[in-house]
């Protein structure tokens, strides 16, 4: 039976509080609100190896998967996790600086395949490099400007996974996307 996307949400954040040779751990779920889309691609070098004049070997190596996410709102309190600055919640302000990084992150998402089953994904290691706004006058238009964040998706160091995928015959089995379960040892 077809499996096609139809449909990208659901999406949740954990602050990766360990990421090393020693061990991997998340903070807690944060749910994001207003995904609207996220595209990865593969980032890889190539290489040949030349010897008894020809090719002896080729191949390439893995180097990441670039993203972007679309998100139709990014409230200032969530901003810190996709840009680095720092939110003041008492009076509700958002500081970037010049020096400001993002925290290392984990995703966690579904997909609403063809068949109606779910596609659940967690990404392990996720680094955003930029949050971009375009802000417009209303208009004629409804449209709204959404936030498109980039990064770049690595591995988690402890095992070199990137990220699991799960089927899902049910809305019940969605729970699965609300932990990042640590390293079995």
């Amino acid at each position: 039976m077809a499996k096609a996307a139809k449909g990208f949400s659901g999406l949740r954040i954990f602050k990766v509080e360990q990421n090393d040779s020693a061990g991997y751990r998340v903070d807690q779920k944060i749910t994001i609100t207003g995904a609207q889309s996220f595209t990865r691609s593969p980032e890889t070098s190539e290489w040949k190896i030349m010897a008894d004049d020809g090719v002896y070997d080729s191949g390439s190596d893995w180097q990441g998967e670039k993203f972007t996410l679309n998100l139709a709102e990014c409230p200032l309190e969530l901003k810190k996790y996709f840009e680095g600055g720092e939110y003041d919640e008492a009076e509700r302000t958002y500081k970037y600086y010049s020096h400001s990084q993002a925290p290392e992150l984990a995703f966690a998402f579904k997909v609403l395949q063809s068949d109606k089953t779910w596609l659940m994904v967690k990404l392990f290691s996720v680094k955003c490099y930029s949050l971009r706004t375009d802000y417009q006058t209303k208009g004629e238009s409804s449209d709204i400007s959404p936030a498109i964040i980039e990064g770049i998706i690595k591995n988690r160091v402890i095992d070199n996974q990137v990220r699991e995928e799960k089927e899902a015959p049910n809305e019940g089995a969605l729970i699965w996307l609300d932990s990042i379960n640590p390293v079995p040892t």
